[in-house]
Parts: C-alpha cells; structure tokens; sequence
C-alpha cells in the first residue's frame, strides 16, 4: 500500500491528482493529512501555514502518521510533502517504521532541525534547489552520510510538486510524477 502524506494544504484535489497518477503502478492508495480529510481550501500558503501551525504542528502530525503505520499492514510506501516529509523523517526511527518498505521525502524543511534520527527503512530525499532559511547542501551532506538515506536536490523550489503552491513548477513536477512511478514500479518488482 501506498500512502501520501500531505503538505500544509492537507487533502486536496491536487494531492488527489498526484494519486491517480500513481495508481497505475500501486492501485491501494490512501492519504494521511492533518485535517482528517477535509479540504480546507486555504486563501494562500501562509494561511495554511498559519492554521497548521494553530491548530495541529508537526508533534501532532507526526501522531496521526503513527496511528496509520500499524505492524499488522507491512510493506507500506510512504511519499510525504514538505510538512508530510518532516513528519515521515520524525518517525522514522521509531517502531512503527520498521515497517515501511520506503519513504520519498520532498522538500522537508523541517527535517534540518532533527538530524540526530537513524532511520529504520530506506529514506529518499528529494530537496529543492535552494531554501532560504538553511544551507540545502549541508542538509543533504549530513543526511547523504547516514545508512538507508539517499538524496536528490531537484531544479524546483520548495513546493515544486503542489500545484497550489507558489513554487509550482510543472517541469519539476512531471519530471518526479514519471521518476515515482518507475521506482514505484521497481519496488513491486522486487517485493515479487
């Protein structure tokens, strides 16, 4: 099974698109977001940003992820969105993750102020080109040198993969919808 974990936005019809997307290669999917599936539909980011912030945060966040990553559904893979991506990285050394086949993380800003984490499954970083508050090489440099992490850093910017972003980039976009579903694809194989 598949999960998406969301961004600040939670569950929207532009996650919901990235799903179907994917469902060619893995047909269970589901969503874990901080708003128990309601779409919200935020003004803007800082809003969302605003709201997230008010009325979950990412503690919380990282709970409702745990709850869904019960032993007795194994083989999971999880693809997190910025906030979503911090909160996988958060877990990842716990428990619960044991069970997690793989997780792509994009654009995890938050991760850089947890780095003491080993993870207990393979993680795939995907950062942005750039983020205005940390240095993105010396993320991926200390995160490059731990067992099961893998990092990318794309030509996009924080968002890239959001269309409700104002870093949209559809180029980025595309680009990592058909390098998702290849590895998904591969990961299939090798469960086989």
């Amino acid at each position: 099974m598949l999960f998406l974990v969301s961004d600040i936005f939670g569950r929207t019809p532009a996650l919901e698109a990235i799903g179907r997307q994917l469902s060619e290669n893995v047909p269970d999917i589901g969503i874990i977001d901080p708003y128990q599936g309601v779409d919200l539909q935020f003004e803007t980011e800082a809003h969302a940003y605003k709201h997230f912030m008010d009325r979950v945060g990412l503690k919380n966040y990282q709970s409702i992820l745990t709850d869904y990553l019960t032993p007795s559904a194994p083989d999971r893979v999880l693809i997190g969105f910025s906030v979503g991506a911090s909160a996988i990285w958060g877990i990842s050394g716990r428990p619960p993750f044991r069970h997690i086949k793989k997780a792509f993380c994009f654009y995890g800003s938050q991760i850089r102020n947890e780095t003491g984490i080993h993870p207990l499954s393979d993680m795939e970083f995907i950062f942005p080109k750039q983020e205005s508050h940390f240095d993105v090489d010396d993320l991926i440099g200390r995160l490059s040198a731990k067992s099961r992490v893998t990092c990318t850093k794309a030509d996009g910017l924080h968002g890239f993969m959001n269309e409700l972003s104002s870093y949209f980039d559809p180029v980025c976009y595309d680009k990592y919808i058909r390098y998702l579903k290849t590895s998904l694809k591969l990961q299939e194989l090798s469960a086989s």
